[in-house]
């Protein structure tokens, strides 16, 4: 940016001293600088910087593992996924989308030496079951407890047989928190041998809160290191 100076105030600079002159030349000089090099408030400058810094952010998800055992090893040998209503009255018909989580983990049970079957009798029945609920506001982590032989829940949500899951459309801050529980117990006297649970809170609109997506990253969370260490309730990255 250019200033226009009169002509007159030039021949009038003329005659002033050199000191004056070189003082009304430095004034302009840090008049023009101060115009032609304006900077930008500083709010929103850092405004703009945090929204660059989130949109490089990624959110990993996570889920809460809780694990019981006795402590002692647990032998490799047959086992059979049922949901807990066959383990209460055997014989009753499972449904196909159970079927299709139980294969799941069942592989998973394989990867840590035993021996999933479909086929009874069986060394030890894996009895799981699979809640999805829908709630209002954000993901925070839920007050659950879990104890070896028994267990409770906060917030309302309970375990059932089989897979149970909400109806009806979600809506936009709707959180859907997924649990994937798992009890293997002898069959021969029904004593517990080991005990995990799995739980994820996923906003509504993403695709991981989906019980497809979500049963296979839950089933390898609880049994990653399996047994597990028992007793501790750990937060577990999902893959």
């Amino acid at each position: 940016m250019f200033f226009a100076i009169p002509a007159a105030a030039c021949r009038l600079a003329r005659h002033l001293p050199l000191r004056a002159r070189m003082v009304g030349a430095n004034r302009l000089a840090r008049d023009r600088k101060r115009i032609t090099h304006m900077t930008m408030p500083k709010a929103p400058l850092l405004a703009l910087a945090a929204l660059v810094a989130l949109a490089g952010c990624t959110t990993t998800p996570t889920a809460e593992v809780t694990r019981f055992h006795l402590g002692v090893p647990i032998p490799s040998d047959s086992i059979r996924v049922v949901p807990s209503v066959e383990a209460a009255a055997p014989g009753t018909a499972v449904p196909l989308e159970f079927r299709t989580y139980a294969d799941i983990v069942s592989r998973d049970l394989a990867a840590h030496g035993l021996r999933p079957t479909t086929t009874a009798p069986t060394a030890y029945l894996a009895i799981l079951s699979i809640q999805q609920t829908t709630r209002a506001g954000i993901p925070g982590p839920p007050p659950f407890q879990i104890g070896i032989g028994g267990g409770s829940f906060g917030r309302n949500v309970g375990i059932g047989g089989g897979v149970n899951v909400p109806v009806g459309a979600p809506r936009n801050n709707d959180v859907r928190v997924n649990v994937l529980q798992l009890r293997i117990r002898r069959e021969s006297d029904n004593s517990a041998v080991w005990e995990g649970r799995a739980i994820q809170e996923v906003p509504a609109r993403e695709q991981a809160s989906n019980l497809s997506a979500a049963v296979p990253a839950l089933s390898r969370a609880l049994l990653a290191d399996f047994p597990g260490e028992s007793g501790r309730t750990v937060i577990v990255k999902l893959r």
